[in-house]
């Protein structure tokens, strides 16, 4: 039975790993941060073409790094390929200062606009904007959305959902026990799963491999058997990336 990874720096892991990833039948949309893990993502994907699923973005961190005009290089690459999928993308008003939310904003439209153009999903990475996110998606009448590592207000699940967008439930959500409410209050058929690998979360190097424990713990929390969350998540994740 496979199982979809929805967020992932796959570019960061090394060929072992990969393949120990792939033979455990997990299949990783791999998104992007700037031009060379681009570049390196579409390179994995013609090599896994059954597995790995590229996904170009911009990553808002970037910005703090001095990579602003790489913004529209990315674009550019994405446009090209015709990705069915656009992130990491967004806008940070947790881990970024004030100073960068307006160009934050500008390359988020941008990019925005590019997945209405190609009638992609987009992977967005919004702390502590999730509002100023969704009302963007909103104006501009994006059907496919995702939001990545989902820890914003629960009040704004149903908002969310009710506009057919999706809520990515992150596996580091088995010791974040103060956002685990999240797994309870979203329904099963407005959730897909990620590692955000291989990012460091309190000690802890995320991995896709993680994915069937944490299958598991939303089974005991939502109490629903594990093979539905399986199966109910890999049909959200292909709907989302409009697979047949």
């Amino acid at each position: 039975m496979e199982i979809y990874d929805m967020h992932c720096h796959l570019n960061e892991f090394e060929k072992n790993e990969l393949e120990e990833i792939f033979k455990n039948n997990i299949k990783v949309v791999a998104v992007s941060e700037d031009t060379k893990s681009l570049n390196k993502i579409i390179e994995l994907s013609n090599i896994y073409p059954k597995n790995v699923i590229p996904c170009g973005g911009f990553h808002p961190w970037m910005i703090k790094e001095g990579k602003i005009d790489e913004a529209k290089t990315v674009l550019k690459i994405v446009q090209k390929n015709g990705l069915k999928c656009i992130g990491e993308v967004g806008i940070d008003k947790r881990f970024l200062s004030e100073d960068t939310y307006k160009i934050q904003e500008e390359i988020f439209l941008s990019y925005v606009n590019l997945a209405k153009e190609l009638n992609s999903m987009i992977n967005i990475h919004s702390p502590n904007a999730w509002s100023e996110v969704l009302s963007i998606l909103k104006n501009k009448e994006i059907e496919r959305a995702m939001f990545h590592w989902y820890t914003g207000p629960l009040n704004l699940i149903n908002q969310i959902i009710s506009q057919g967008y999706v809520i990515s439930l992150n596996v580091a959500l088995m010791i974040q026990t103060k956002h685990q409410k999240i797994i309870d209050e979203t329904p099963l058929s407005n959730v897909v799963l990620e590692s955000d690998g291989p990012y460091n979360y309190h000690g802890i190097r995320l991995s896709p491999l993680m994915l069937y424990k944490f299958v598991d713990f939303i089974s005991d929390i939502k109490k629903v058997e594990r093979d539905n969350i399986i199966l109910t998540t890999s049909k959200n994740a292909k709907k989302l990336l409009n697979l047949r």
